[in-house]
């Protein structure tokens, strides 16, 4: 989450008067103001968590349509002066609205987002600004208690004030600064408390020194202004992502303010009570170094749940402090729950039915699977939730119509807690030998037991359902013997721990520390590689693990993807503080230790945004020790060490390679040193620092494609044969018995280079 500082426009002199009975000016287009008002403020943009305008935009624009338009003597038309034209209601709100960079809940990544609320003539689609004008209203600037909103209508002078008001939470004033003005009788009683605030504030003036003009349109020029006038004198409220008011099994909050620089201060509590004034008892808040704050109802609750209750001020020297903001979530977990389950897919004759299921009293949140084909049926992971408290087993034999195995995915409790109820009752349990051999080295007699029941499954085994059948690989990473599974018929894959979690409201940051970064990329794009074989559309559609609320496609693979490329392209100037524990650890976690994090998209605006990294490293104060060096602990081939300064600039190698007409041979793939006397270890894969492959291709093949992967994007140079090859390009060659086709790469600082030969052989 970088935050970046808008550029900063100079506030206009003197606001255009609009008295009450004179003509009223033309009116401002609605896209004017939006642009204009976010310029106006010193805001700054961050961008994952709701505080601060937008991108950077000119103070005034040409009017709609005229932009450049020839004029009757050959020049163009001069833009006309925006600042006098009135504003409509709805441009003036988006202005407010993009100031503060409120998100709608159309865009917002939040399950347990609040139903939002609208105005019965703005739509979505329809009316300009529709977004802006619905946050503003679930931000409570706005009223929708007459029903309607009126965004063509010029925003008056009184509306404008009260809007500002409550949108910056301006003090109410005890005098009466609307005593010099000779129509204050006429301001609207409802607003007349506003207009009081903000012109006692000195934020606003009247339109003349004996006038206020309630009713008169307000003009771009005077809003302008008043924004200027505001954002230099107080510090705007604190605000927080995710929203307040929900109901949610965890909560992850970031507290912001738009006012660049100001010092955020809170309190709160989680009994309901009233937390104390976080102006004389505050803790300081600072997302890089703290991360979220983690509201959560712990395992030791005696509880069901825990109301939290939040203030939050923030304070600037020489502004104005902001007023005292109030925040609440209810976080729900009871101690006592019910498996429950939801229906994902239903089955055809082609496809299978899939089930999501879940425990509410689980702390974690880790959904369980179960899908089931025309012959038998496959449980995916097994869940968090006690097995001596409740048998998931016996919830799944409810749902089941056809005999059925399981697969765990790997060994942490939250996925493998209901393994021995499983084998206890002779279902057949599947893991990796990896895995395996980690259930059985475990303190826990229960996992020991299914750990020596379990069946060893092999990287890309396939299961038969039926009409549909499941392959699954392992990815080491997450754990050491980590298995996906992909349902061949549909492009369906199940994940365990792997392709993260974009859990906005929990903010997940997963790790894959347990293999460097280098190796798991390259790991990764063969896994996706032998996805697209194994898929009978020779692609992945969608993709699911136990911490994704909703599945992601390809553009999320491909984001996760990006979180480690971009680690091997720029090093460690690709991580910042992780969510969750900041640079110093989180108030409200104190076991949570600094780690560095990689993240691609908006947490709160992309379903598709991926993180990784928590514990990625050994701290961001640490070198840096997540990229491949020589060792001898387990084979490895690499003579560079990575870790060194700039050695991400020294990647010659390549991280895969594919061939379309012949196939790989592959090698024994390590990544790690043996753990519970089984080697770390897959075979079959391409290694990078193995340089010398036999590729098999059928009798009478006369060419193939060659497609060769760089570690690096950012590599000097990489041919095939002699030819240069862009990243992600493939080349096609001619082969024969014996034929050596030769991938020469120069790393991007030109200081290493390597060699690879494919020696065909016709099989």
């Amino acid at each position: 989450m970088k935050e970046e500082t808008m550029a900063v426009g100079t506030a206009v002199a003197e606001s255009r008067r609009a008295v009450q009975g004179d003509a009223p000016p033309a009116r401002m287009s609605r896209r004017f103001f939006g642009q204009m008002l976010a310029s106006a403020s010193t805001a700054t943009v961050v961008t994952a968590c709701g505080g601060g305008g937008g991108a950077n935009v000119v103070l005034s624009a040409p009017a709609a349509g005229t932009e450049g338009r020839p004029s009757d003597t050959g020049g163009t038309t001069p833009p006309p002066d925006t600042d006098a034209l009135a504003i409509s209601r709805g441009s003036f709100v988006a202005g407010i609205s993009r100031y503060f960079d409120w998100v709608h809940s159309s865009e917002y990544n939040d399950p347990y987002r609040l139903t939002q609320p609208t105005f019965a003539d703005v739509k979505l689609g329809v009316t300009a600004n529709a977004k802006e004008i619905e946050t503003a209203l679930e931000e409570g600037i706005v009223s929708n208690v007459l029903g309607f909103f009126y965004p063509d209508r010029s925003i008056t002078r009184e509306e404008a004030a009260e809007i500002f008001v409550n949108a910056f939470k301006i003090p109410a004033s005890s005098g009466n600064a609307l005593a010099r003005f000779s129509d204050a009788a006429s301001i609207t009683s409802s607003r007349r408390a506003s207009v009081n605030a903000i012109v006692a504030a000195g934020y606003m003036s009247g339109s003349s020194a004996t006038l206020f003009s309630p009713a008169a349109a307000l003009t771009a020029g005077e809003a302008k202004t008043i924004l200027a006038s505001i954002t230099a004198k107080l510090v705007a409220p604190p605000q927080v992502m995710c929203k307040s008011g929900t109901t949610a099994p965890r909560r992850y909050v970031r507290i912001s303010t738009p006012t660049p620089d100001a010092k955020i201060y809170y309190t709160y509590t989680f009994d309901g009570s009233e937390p104390a004034d976080p102006l004389v008892s505050g803790i300081e808040y600072d997302f890089e170094k703290n991360g979220v704050l983690q509201f959560v109802n712990p395992l030791t609750s005696t509880t069901d749940f825990r109301l939290y209750r939040l203030k939050a001020v923030a304070k600037k020297d020489g502004l104005a402090t902001s007023a005292v903001q109030n925040f609440t979530w209810n976080i729900v977990r009871p101690n006592v729950g019910a498996f429950q389950a939801k229906l994902m897919h239903p089955g055809t004759a082609t496809t299978p039915t899939v089930w999501k299921i879940n425990n509410p009293a689980e702390y974690y949140q880790a959904f369980v699977f179960y899908i089931e084909g025309s012959a038998r049926g496959l449980v995916f992971d097994a869940g968090e939730y006690g097995y001596q408290k409740a048998n998931l087993k016996t919830f799944i034999d409810s749902i089941a119509t056809k005999p059925y195995d399981i697969i765990v995915g790997h060994n942490h409790p939250d996925h493998a807690e209901q393994i021995y109820n499983f084998t206890s009752a002779g279902i057949t349990l599947y893991a990796s030998a990896i895995e395996k051999a980690a259930f059985m080295a475990s303190s826990r007699s229960d996992f020991r037991a299914a750990g020596a029941a379990a069946t060893a499954i092999n990287d890309g085994q396939v299961l038969d359902l039926g009409n549909v059948q499941i392959t699954a690989y392992t990815q080491p990473g997450h754990t050491h013997g980590l298995m996906t599974a992909i349902v061949n018929q549909t492009g369906w894959v199940f994940g365990s721990d792997m392709w993260a979690c974009n859990r906005a409201y929990t903010a997940d940051t997963t790790q894959y520390n347990l293999a460097k970064v280098d190796i798991f990329l390259s790991l990764t794009q063969q896994l996706l590689a032998n996805y697209r074989k194994s898929s009978a559309l020779g692609m992945v559609t969608e993709v699911t693990n136990a911490h994704q609320d909703v599945s992601v496609g390809m553009e999320g693979v491909n984001n996760f993807l990006k979180c480690f490329q971009q680690l091997i392209d720029r090093g460690d100037a690709a991580t910042a503080p992780s969510i969750r524990g900041g640079r110093f650890g989180n108030p409200t976690s104190p076991t949570t230790k600094n780690s560095r994090m990689s993240m691609v998209g908006d947490m709160w605006r992309d379903k598709n945004w991926m993180a990784i990294g928590n514990a990625l490293g050994t701290g961001l104060d640490s070198p840096v020790d997540y990229f491949t060096a020589p060792t001898t602990a387990y084979p490895c081939g690499a003579t560079v060490n990575y870790n060194a300064a700039d050695g991400f600039k020294k990647y010659s190698v390549l991280s895969n390679i594919e061939f379309t007409g012949g196939s790989l041979v592959g090698v024994d793939v390590y990544w790690a040193a043996p753990a519970n006397g089984v080697p770390n270890k897959v075979p079959n894969k391409f290694d990078p620092w193995t340089y010398a492959y036999v590729v098999n291709v059928p009798a009478g093949t006369r060419s193939i494609t060659v497609q060769p992967t760089a570690m690096s994007n950012n590599i000097a140079s990489m041919k095939v044969n002699g030819v240069a090859v862009a990243q992600g390009a493939s080349i096609t060659v001619a082969v024969a018995a014996g034929t050596v086709i030769a991938v020469d790469l120069v790393s991007p600082d030109g200081s290493t280079t390597s060699h690879y030969a494919f020696t065909v052989a016709v099989v």
